[in-house]
């Protein structure tokens, strides 16, 4: 036997021994989740989680504290690193 086994009997071409399956499209992305919490100080603290493979929220990132300027803009004002660190 020397071609790929028949897909009308296994619904999808089977590879010889020693030959690599056809690659699989790749993976939808992780989807990002920021958070703005306010501050007592009046100041903005924004998080950035996402969910793992077993669904549990995770967060990922630096932690960013945010002033609001004169034009209604956030203005990154200090940055406290990674959460785990």
């Amino acid at each position: 036997m020397t071609r790929a086994l028949n897909p009308a009997f296994f619904g999808a071409v089977v590879p010889l021994a020693g030959q690599r399956k056809q690659q699989t499209p790749l993976a939808p992305m992780r989807t990002l989740l920021p958070d703005l919490e306010r501050l007592p100080d009046g100041r903005y603290l924004q998080t950035i989680w996402m969910r793992d493979r077993c669904e549990n929220l995770v967060e990922v990132g630096a932690r960013t504290v945010y002033v609001v300027n004169d034009y209604g803009f956030l203005v990154p004002v200090e940055d406290r690193g990674r959460a785990w660190w």
